[in-house]
């Protein structure tokens, strides 16, 4: 098992950094570019999905309903 680190170090400016990109992501001020991404990967997801739902008939396995 791999140990996790709890609180990594991070230098002031990391953690600026991270708190500028948290609350960009939370408003959804995304680039052309990021909306793009997100949506190929929503629609890739979306097909995982779908083909799961149908290789089980119509029950999601996880939840067994």
């Amino acid at each position: 098992m791999i140990p996790s680190v709890v609180n990594p170090v991070m230098s002031p400016q990391e953690v600026e950094r991270f708190r500028v990109e948290m609350k960009r992501r939370m408003r959804q001020e995304f680039s052309p570019q990021e909306k793009i991404k997100i949506e190929t990967v929503n629609r890739r997801r979306q097909s995982v999905y779908q083909q799961v739902i149908r290789n089980n008939g119509g029950k999601n396995p996880i939840l067994g309903f």
